[in-house]
């Protein structure tokens, strides 16, 4: 199996663990900024940690270069990350997850334009069966979309697509760093970095003033953020190695089979049906990578 598939199969794993924490976050009732601001600090702390373990200089990693990359992709991250959690508390979880994975049709189509990747005939099959994921679990929820009159539910549709949107800008953004010679650390870190400061702004805006206070509920929005920032720095350290290492519009199509993570764990955590539409997605995602791993 190649280096990239191995990479891509683990980013995925830990991208749909994360996905389900921001679906449990956001039951929960937590603050999207105040949990995307430790999200943006535990994960700039992480990478930064490791390039100082890792770098003789690690300044001189977090290059001019370095900054631009990271101030385009933790734009789209914020954005993106903002509006799905706003999805997630407006819209069910099964609307909202193959929706926010739409993107993969874009950044399938940006490797194949702008990349000129050329997939092989099986690797072909296999786009076609990591995009059968989505429209397999899309079709099941047709009742949600058919039912979604209200505005409330709407609105959740309209940002789950502009996170998309955002999503598959930061991942051309992180392709394009992977396919050069800058330090991936010292880019995640600066990306994250700016998430924080992003984050925390619209925290103190929306705050105006009102005094912090550390009880339970803020202890626990913590343990969300530095979760999943320490997931997201993990996983999205391995999507920048399988790019570096692979098409990105294969990577794509593997990394669309991350939604049936949090499908599979609200079966178990929240006892929702495994219906037989999930059972075929689930397939289909393990199709997918056979298929893409065959020479």
């Amino acid at each position: 199996m190649e280096d990239w598939i191995v990479y891509t199969l683990f980013a995925t794993l830990l991208y749909g663990a994360l996905n389900f924490l921001f679906k449990v976050a956001a039951e929960r009732g937590h603050d999207s900024d105040g949990v995307l601001t430790f999200v943006g600090l535990s994960a700039a702390a992480a990478a930064f940690i490791t390039l100082g373990l890792t770098e003789a200089r690690p300044l001189g990693a977090v290059t001019r270069s370095v900054l631009l990359y990271a101030l385009f992709n933790g734009l789209f991250f914020a954005l993106g990350s903002l509006a799905k959690y706003g999805a997630l508390r407006r819209a069910p979880t099964a609307i909202v997850f193959p929706l926010n994975r739409l993107n993969t049709l874009a950044v399938i189509a940006i490797g194949v334009i702008f990349f000129h990747e050329t997939p092989r005939p099986l690797q072909v099959l296999g786009i076609i069966a990591g995009l059968g994921v989505l429209a397999v679990i899309t079709w099941e929820q047709r009742g949600h979309f058919q039912r979604a009159a209200n505005s409330r539910v709407l609105g959740g549709i309209l940002l789950a697509l502009a996170s998309a949107l955002c999503t598959s800008l930061s991942m051309t953004v992180g392709k394009l760093l992977a396919d050069s010679a800058h330090n991936r650390l010292a880019y995640i870190g600066a990306s994250y970095t700016l998430v924080f400061f992003w984050s925390l702004g619209q925290n103190l805006i929306t705050r105006r003033g009102r005094a912090f206070q550390f009880e339970w509920r803020a202890a626990e929005m913590v343990g969300f953020g530095a979760a999943i920032g320490l997931l997201n720095y993990a996983g999205y350290f391995l999507v920048l190695q399988a790019f570096g290492s692979g098409p990105i519009s294969l990577s794509q199509a593997i990394f669309s089979s991350s939604i049936v993570v949090p499908i599979m764990l609200s079966r178990w955590f929240y006892r929702e049906k495994l219906t037989w539409p999930r059972v075929i997605a689930i397939g289909l995602a393990m199709a997918a990578v056979v298929l893409m791993s065959i020479k």
